[in-house]
């Protein structure tokens, strides 16, 4: 198993760290990549990044095409119910037709991460066949909060009321315009 290939610029405390089990909420901001590794003739690659969780799919970036050095600036949200899996983050190049060619992999490990605290991370690039080829980095930001924290609770009920009232109010203007409309 590939180890984490990763480095952050504020160390994880101890004392802050996540405990391992409970619902949580991790927002992650996929920002740009570095010196990716080369996988197309012209001397290019059109980069995308999947990542998974627990052998699942949760994210997939889109595409840059032609660029070794792609930012993406994407911002997804994976609510897990555990930190004991890491976050396992591929970079493949698109291939239009063909089978996509894998371009490094690297591994995010949850336990360590603080809460409450958005924090920077480098993801070195590996491939377990060829470990000491260099393929590039990743550059993300990760924030990591508890999902029953009473701030959470909060905003999540006052979105969902918001999202009700929304939805009342569409039907009500649905009706009154079909009335409109038969009459």
């Amino acid at each position: 198993m590939l180890g984490m290939a990763a480095s952050s610029s504020s160390g994880a405390n101890p004392e802050r760290s996540a405990p391992s089990s409970g619902m949580y909420k991790l927002e992650i901001e996929l920002k740009r990549g570095h010196n990716l590794a080369v996988r197309d003739r012209g001397g290019s690659s059109d980069p995308y990044v999947k990542i998974r969780l627990a052998n699942k799919d949760v994210f997939r970036s889109k595409t840059i095409h032609k660029n070794l050095n792609p930012v993406w600036d994407e911002k997804t949200t994976v609510i897990m119910d555990s930190l004991s899996e890491p976050l396992n983050i591929k970079v493949f190049d698109y291939d239009f037709g063909l089978q996509d060619d894998f371009m490094g992999s690297a591994y995010l490990y949850l336990e360590s991460l603080e809460q409450h605290r958005t924090i920077p991370v480098t993801l070195v690039l590996k491939d377990p066949q060829y470990p000491c080829e260099d393929l590039g980095s990743l550059e993300l930001a990760v924030t990591l909060t508890p999902k029953d924290s009473p701030i959470e609770e909060r905003r999540d009920s006052t979105t969902m009321l918001l999202r009700r009232s929304w939805k009342r109010s569409t039907k009500v203007s649905r009706r009154r315009y079909r009335c409109r409309v038969h009459s």
